[in-house]
């Protein structure tokens, strides 16, 4: 394989790769031994036929499949021989194929781009950090204990707030059954939100067995548009009452949550550990955060279009996904990944910036993580989550998220070294503290510029 390399655009490099027939030839009897293997021809078992037949048959898609497979392998073979730190995939153009002759090809990629920080000290920032109180601890153990409910079966008295009902249910429009608001045995937390609006208040006060009817206005942005805002009356019945039961919070209550707690004093030690290590690390991410805004603000330069709308494009993908899990048709609202990905460009530049400078700061000022420092992070996690180094290790591993964790060490050490470049006071806070101030802020941002 013949590579050569040159700079195009801004950011971007440009590989000429030129291959041999014989390479070719190789990857394309690769490719033919895996359709012989199934191809099915007229008046021959399945693999038995000739070569020319299956060629007749499946030669061209066989040439185009080796193709695609030659360019694919060679040019990231490529990417790494000539030590090329590539962002994203490489774009194939001029691809030159002919019988007999070498295959070529160009490709370009996207590289980091050169980044030189001369002011990154000096500033002075608030490292705003929330104090886990006892109330936040209690929350967790609600939380858990609710996933932990059970259900007893209630005959002496009508359904309250909080019940599990088991209904039928028959949605009806002008006196018409609607099959799609109608179902039998469904089983509805009173509260829970998970209906219609104004539903399960209705089936409060019904008794085992009791039918009625009630009316209900489906939301104007419903899912299905032919009930949206739309009045319909729902014949209920009512077929089972069961009461929530919470368990006590015991020692019992500790071991059924995970059989690593000893008591429920454990269980309440661990949880308070872990809230305050994921307060450190949210106030570590936000000061970080600060702090390259700060350097971007003093240090600009630009980055390449196409990296800017990679990310992007990440980010929409998150939003609608969020969109499914809620159930929520994005299309219907004329919602589309394209103009979410328009909404972010802003966003995504400033985390490719943040992304770039903490490379270029790592690289600049060696802050290497070591196999130490991979060990000691493991033995911490391991400490929390009451397991052996081993077996936590094993466990990252099982995820595949050791590179994740050697990442996280290292925004870690970034962010130690640039807070001691510069004057960080520490600010304590309680979260209904930082949540007022956060919602006084977004109320201020959305009020109306006077026009005088």
């Amino acid at each position: 394989m013949k590579v050569e390399v040159r700079d195009a655009e801004k950011s971007q490099k440009e590989l000429s790769v030129e291959l041999s027939v014989e390479k070719y030839e190789q990857v394309f009897d690769s490719e033919y031994s895996k359709v012989a293997l199934k191809a099915k021809i007229a008046g021959f078992r399945q693999g038995k036929a000739p070569k020319e037949k299956i060629l007749k048959e499946h030669g061209h898609a066989i040439r185009v499949q080796a193709l695609e497979k030659l360019i694919n392998d060679s040019v990231f073979e490529a990417i790494q021989q000539q030590d090329i730190k590539a962002l994203g995939a490489p774009e194939i153009k001029d691809v030159k194929f002919e019988d007999g002759e070498p295959i070529s090809y160009k490709a370009y990629v996207d590289v980091f781009p050169a980044v030189e920080v001369s002011k990154l000290e000096g500033f002075e920032l608030v490292k705003e950090k929330v104090i886990v109180t006892d109330a936040d601890v209690d929350q967790v153990i609600e939380n858990i204990r609710k996933n932990q409910v059970s259900y007893e079966p209630v005959t002496d008295r009508a359904v309250q707030d909080g019940d599990m009902t088991v209904i039928d249910f028959e949605g009806r429009k002008d006196g018409e059954v609607i099959p799609s608001a109608t179902a039998q045995n469904y089983s509805l937390e009173i509260g829970s939100g998970a209906f219609i609006p104004g539903f399960e208040a209705q089936l409060i006060g019904m008794k085992s067995g009791e039918q009625k009817d009630i009316e209900v206005t489906f939301p104007e942005q419903y899912h299905e548009p032919s009930l949206a805002g739309q009045p319909i009356t729902f014949g209920i019945t009512m077929k089972e009452i069961k009461a929530k039961v919470l368990p006590e919070l015991d020692d019992e209550f500790a071991k059924d949550v995970d059989e690593k707690f000893e008591s429920y004093a454990d269980l309440k030690s661990t949880i308070k550990n872990e809230l305050e290590e994921s307060s450190e690390r949210q106030a570590d991410d936000k000061l970080l955060n600060d702090i390259i805004e700060n350097i971007i603000a003093e240090n600009p330069f630009s980055v390449p279009t196409a990296m800017v709308k990679e990310q992007a494009f990440r980010l929409a993908e998150q939003t609608m996904q969020q969109y499914v899990m809620y159930g929520m048709d994005p299309a219907r609202f004329g919602i589309t990944k394209e103009k979410i990905a328009g909404q972010h460009m802003e966003t995504a530049e400033k985390q490719v910036k943040g992304a770039l400078i903490i490379n270029h700061i790592t690289e600049k000022f060696e802050l290497t993580v070591s196999d130490e420092d991979i060990e000691k992070t493991i033995e911490k996690y391991a400490v929390m989550s009451k397991m052996t180094p081993a077996d936590y290790r094993a466990e990252v591993e099982k995820h595949n998220g050791m590179n994740a964790l050697r990442n996280s060490i290292n925004t870690d050490k970034v962010t130690a070294f640039l807070a001691g470049k510069n004057s960080v006071t520490l600010k304590e806070t309680t979260k209904e503290e930082l949540e007022a101030r956060l919602k006084a802020e977004q109320e201020n941002a959305e009020e109306p510029v006077s026009g005088e």
